[in-house]
């Protein structure tokens, strides 16, 4: 008995050790800073010298980037915004639900004063490249300092380019009225690039006010400028970021205001900054809430990337979080970013249906009837097969989008003349 003991005795001190060795090498790999830090600076660095390349939708497009022509018309629409006396403006009316005659007086001038303004913003859209003015983007510091932009300025240009629609088809400027409709796609198109969540939600604004303005306006538009739409929309929803790249926009400002301090990069971080001697207890606590908010930020990337809705469920579960109950600094609330895909999937089925709204016209047009559901998606270049159902009911055609989150959508377009 004795004999054995002696044999077995040094495989256990061996084993023994060898766990030990183990779990040291997992806690100081699961602690060190080293490898998540190389990874943020690496992110930084090429998102630094980043450029938001996406097919144009106009030919020949603009100079620059759209935030460098925006600028200007943003800082001129938020002052505007500042003293706005109609915070709806008009809402009925751009709705289609009353005449252009119901516009308040407030809505009138505030519709005048920001013509230029909302023209100048627009036509940025046609510039080569997308890009968030200064001050908007994920890693910009405020700017200008005395009025520093801010997102709520889009939304409202959203209203005033619906609003502006609505008055040019009303005048009988059919050709004006959808180049203004696309203008305003193409706007929510740039305003998600290089923004993250911050940009993005307000651009599902823009496609939100816009939606029924712009149906009214593309299913009664000539043949010919029919035909340039259906190009220009195709590109806009080409050339429009997935949530997926969204989401990883977000994680990036993320990581960059929570470690970036620890770079020594001052402009991203949060105030403060670290202190400038931590005991070996901070420093434990700080590699591992790096780890676990990286990791939590990469599942949130990845789930972004599935087809909906489990896109959103997984999200859902994702922002309900752990709760790390040994190092409180490890503990990050995600976002709603569940329901934001939600709402980011309704947008994109809104631009959807307004190439569809086009697409279905002009099959009629060339063919003398409505297009089937395979008809329609071989034009929209709906590989995986209809996403849209189509319902003729007499000379009218509806199309229902069924897979929209919170409800479908439906549109009943007319036969052109």
């Amino acid at each position: 008995m004795g004999g054995q003991l002696r044999r077995w005795l040094p495989r256990a001190l061996w084993l023994a050790t060898g766990v030990v060795v183990l779990a040291v090498f997992v806690v100081l790999w699961r602690t060190s800073t080293v490898w998540p830090a190389h990874l943020l600076r690496r992110d930084l660095e090429a998102r630094g010298t980043a450029r938001f390349a996406r097919p144009p939708h106009v030919q020949p497009p603009g100079p620059g980037t759209f935030g460098a022509q925006a600028g200007e018309a943003w800082d001129a629409l938020a002052l505007l915004e500042a003293g706005s006396a109609d915070v709806e403006l008009c809402r009925a009316v751009r709705e289609g639900e009353q005449p252009l005659t119901a516009l308040s007086p407030s809505c009138r001038r505030e519709g005048a004063a920001a013509a230029g303004a909302l023209d100048r913003l627009l036509r940025a859209t046609h510039a080569a490249e997308a890009g968030p003015p200064p001050g908007l983007g994920t890693l910009d510091v405020p700017t200008p300092e005395g009025r520093p932009r801010g997102w709520s300025t889009l939304p409202y240009a959203g209203k005033l380019g619906a609003l502006r629609l609505r008055q040019l088809f009303s005048e009988g400027d059919l050709a004006g009225a959808v180049r203004v409709c696309v203008d305003l796609q193409a706007l929510a198109r740039d305003a998600s690039w290089g923004t993250g969540l911050a940009g993005r939600l307000p651009a599902l604004a823009v496609e939100e006010v816009s939606f029924r303005p712009c149906v009214a306006a593309l299913d009664v538009a000539p043949t010919a400028v029919k035909r340039t739409v259906e190009v220009e929309l195709g590109r806009v929803e080409e050339g429009t970021p997935s949530y997926s790249d969204v989401v990883a926009e977000y994680a990036l400002g993320v990581r960059a205001q929570a470690f970036g301090q620890y770079l020594g990069i001052a402009r991203w971080a949060q105030e403060g900054g670290p202190p400038r001697r931590m005991d070996w207890r901070s420093t434990l606590e700080l590699g591992d809430a790096w780890h676990r908010i990286d990791a939590r930020l990469a599942e949130a990337v990845k789930a972004a990337a599935l087809p909906m809705p489990g896109r959103a469920d997984r999200l859902d579960l994702l922002a309900s979080g752990e709760r790390p109950l040994l190092n409180p600094r490890a503990a990050y609330a995600l976002p709603q970013l569940g329901r934001a895909a939600r709402s980011d999937a309704r947008a994109r089925s809104q631009l959807h249906l307004l190439r569809g709204v086009v697409a279905a016209d002009l099959l009629r047009t060339e063919r003398g009837r409505w297009p089937s559901a395979e008809e329609l998606a071989a034009a929209l270049g709906d590989g995986s097969g209809p996403r849209l159902r189509v319902e003729p009911n007499g000379p009218l055609l509806t199309l229902v989008d069924p897979s929209v989150p919170r409800g479908e959508l439906v549109v009943t377009i007319r036969p052109d003349p």
